[in-house]
């Protein structure tokens, strides 16, 4: 038997470019997705046509939107605050006063935020809860579903995430390929995995394949079952 190296997927690397659709199955897969705001397709749209994404996507027909991987951590935490009650102005006005302070197109995926960590950070909690009641509860639910970073790698530079463990051994990284969920420490995307294993191979055969641990296989398999339709 042949075994496949963990780089023998040869996709070239690109940035990740994601649909609407993906996203909103990517989402709603994640860690602790069940207690977050209930995402769908349409609703991404709304927050895509509110400016909380790359400001060209505003006027894009739904059908022909894509939006890029530091999008799709950004809508983690529009989820995190829908899913407190924060309205859609307060969301919007402290999105924007984000970009002034971080000088960042998209400041929910920089670190400053989800390490709860820097002057940022306290800043824009304590402006969350000058809001009132809403405020509070969206610091505190932030406080337990984005602080520790849960499966966020940043860059050092620009302190922008460029890598997203989504679920215990699952990972995104938009230029690995194509920004598509991988096992983790390799260029093996989950779906080849499941298409494997739906294609008759045992799981067993194809840990031994890949040279991956049958944990690795089954991490794989518990990620993309997430993303099917109950």
């Amino acid at each position: 038997m042949v075994t496949l190296e963990r780089e023998d997927i040869s996709t070239p690397s690109l940035a990740g470019i994601y649909d609407v659709p993906e996203a909103a199955r990517y989402l709603r897969a994640t860690f602790h997705a069940e207690e977050l705001y209930p995402v769908s397709s349409r609703k991404l749209i709304g927050w895509i046509r509110r400016g909380l994404a790359s400001p060209e996507l505003c006027e894009i027909p739904g059908r022909e939107l894509l939006i890029e991987f530091e999008d799709l951590v950004s809508m983690r935490v529009i989820a995190a605050l829908r899913s407190a009650g924060v309205g859609w102005a307060e969301i919007r006005a402290t999105d924007q006063w984000l970009r002034d302070q971080t000088g960042c197109a998209r400041p929910f995926a920089t670190e400053a935020l989800w390490t709860g960590q820097g002057q940022i950070f306290v800043e824009w909690t304590a402006k969350l809860i000058s809001g009132g009641r809403n405020g509070q509860m969206a610091f505190d639910l932030l406080r337990e579903y984005l602080i520790p970073v849960h499966g966020l790698k940043f860059d050092a530079a620009s302190q922008v995430a460029v890598s997203w463990e989504a679920l215990r051994g699952v990972v995104l990284e938009p230029d690995i390929q194509f920004g598509a969920p991988c096992v983790k420490g390799t260029r093996i995307p989950t779906r080849t995995i499941v298409g494997m294993v739906e294609a008759g191979d045992s799981p067993h055969w194809v840990a031994q394949a890949y040279g991956i641990s049958p944990e690795e296989v089954q991490a794989a398999l518990d990620w993309e079952s997430r993303l099917r339709p109950d």
